[in-house]
């Protein structure tokens, strides 16, 4: 395994680490409780970002490549856009999917993993972009450290 493979990898964990911390946070900033079902949430959008997400993003990428449209913004956009499907999976994957669940992003759930999943597309975004263009990877690494302390003081804490 190259050493850039190892970055890739680092890259989609620390960003999923980083949604989960964003979903923690608005969790408590905007509704004052905090995350008791680490298990449930981490089942929750583990799948759904490892697989569904990083299908999605590597799609976008070719999209994007032969469209030749390749720039940090629009892959940065697609990737944000992209963050909506893994929000609709997590009703079929929690058991309660129907119809009116179309409007599951809009609801006060949907929304914060909506922002976990908008996070984890922006930090993966910049990580991919790094590691593509080969750009020195030091200040990626600083906040991915950074997401991942945060994300060990979270379960610590609760």
């Amino acid at each position: 395994m190259k050493k850039s493979d190892l970055f890739y990898i680092w890259v989609f964990i620390s960003s999923y680490l980083a949604g989960v911390v964003t979903y923690s946070l608005s969790l408590f900033l905007l509704y004052n409780e905090k995350t008791s079902g680490w298990g449930q949430l981490l089942m929750w959008t583990a799948p759904s970002f490892f697989t569904v997400t990083l299908l999605l993003f590597l799609l976008s990428i070719l999209l994007l490549k032969c469209m030749k449209k390749y720039f940090l913004w629009t892959q940065t956009l697609l990737f944000a856009l992209v963050a909506i499907v893994p929000v609709y999976s997590i009703p079929v994957l929690s058991g309660f999917w129907n119809l009116t669940n179309i409007a599951f992003l809009f609801s006060p759930e949907g929304t914060l993993f909506y922002l976990c999943f908008f996070i984890s597309s922006l930090m993966s975004s910049y990580g991919v972009w790094i590691a593509h263009k080969r750009y020195n990877n030091k200040s990626f690494l600083i906040l991915s450290f950074v997401a991942a302390m945060i994300f060990v003081i979270i379960i610590a804490w609760n």
